[in-house]
Parts: structure tokens; sequence; C-alpha cells
């Protein structure tokens, strides 16, 4: 009966379990499988995901880019950046040219090609659009942090350290 109990409880995530693509501005490919609860990039195994959704117009979401810039040089080994330009249609070439002006070093993702997991972060973190935000996963892949508004570089330290 028990097992019965949880298997209903599951169904829906396992129904939920979802992939697809995402293809980075410079044309990378990068696999994704997500559920409400977890997300994994079968590119980047075994590391810390932080997702990081900004607008290429908002001004604290530039102001903090320095900051992860800086953690995806300190942490390269064990954290994977990906940014998720998700508030203005710009195309690949202007968004090429905005990542060479501000020093990123992490693959970004641009409005149209985030679709699905901008939908997601929507419905499954009850994130209100507000700019910027973080999704960070630990190593296992489960959703252990959802950031509003900029952080820095202590803050980013204290997650780390705590996953």
């Amino acid at each position: 009966m028990i097992k019965i109990a949880f298997l209903f409880l599951l169904a829906p995530l396992l129904l939920f379990a979802k992939e697809f693509t995402l293809q980075s501005i410079e044309g990378e490919v990068y696999h994704v499988e997500i559920t409400p609860l977890s997300m994994k990039i079968k590119e980047f195994p075994n590391r810390v995901i932080i997702l990081d959704f900004f607008g290429a117009n908002c001004p604290p979401c530039i102001a903090e880019m320095p900051e992860l810039v800086k953690l995806q040089n300190t942490f390269s080994k064990t954290v994977q950046i990906l940014g998720i330009q998700s508030s203005s249609k710009r195309n690949n070439k202007k968004m090429q040219k905005f990542v060479k002006e501000h020093h990123l070093n992490y693959p970004v993702i641009n409005l149209d090609a985030a679709r699905d997991l901008i939908v997601y972060a929507q419905e499954y973190t009850n994130w209100n659009g507000a700019l910027p935000y973080k999704l960070i996963y630990n190593f296992d892949g489960n959703i252990s942090y959802n950031v509003y508004g900029m952080v820095s570089w202590d803050k980013l330290i204290a997650i780390l350290q705590d996953l």
C-alpha cells in the first residue's frame, strides 16, 4: 500500500520529465533533462549548475556579471554558469557583441532558444520574471537555491559552501 501511494505521488514528477536541447549564441548544443525538482546537463556532469536569468538591458544584471565571471574562473572544474538572456529579443550577433563587451566566460543562451527553460522556471520555481534571477543546482542536479536580485561574491561563495 505504501509503495502504491509513493508511486502515485511520484507519478506527476516522472510524467513531467522533459528532455530538450539548448543552443548557445555561439552554436554550442547542450542536452538538458528537467523535472520540477531537478536538472541535468549532459555536457556538465557532476557540476554545480547556475542558471543566470538576465537581461541585456538590466543594470543590476550587468553590474553582477564581473562576480559571475570571477566565479566561473575560480571554480571552472566544479561550477558551470549558463547565462539565459530572458528579457529582450536580440539576435545572436548582437548578443555575441554583448558577451565580448562584458567579458563573459560562460555560455549564453538567447531568449528564443531558452523558451522551455524560461517556462520551466516560471512554472516550477514561481519566478515572476524579475531580473536578475538565479537557479542553483547541486552536484546531483537537485535544485538547491533560487536567488532573486543581485548576488555578491560573498553570497555566491556561501551558497557554494552550503552545497
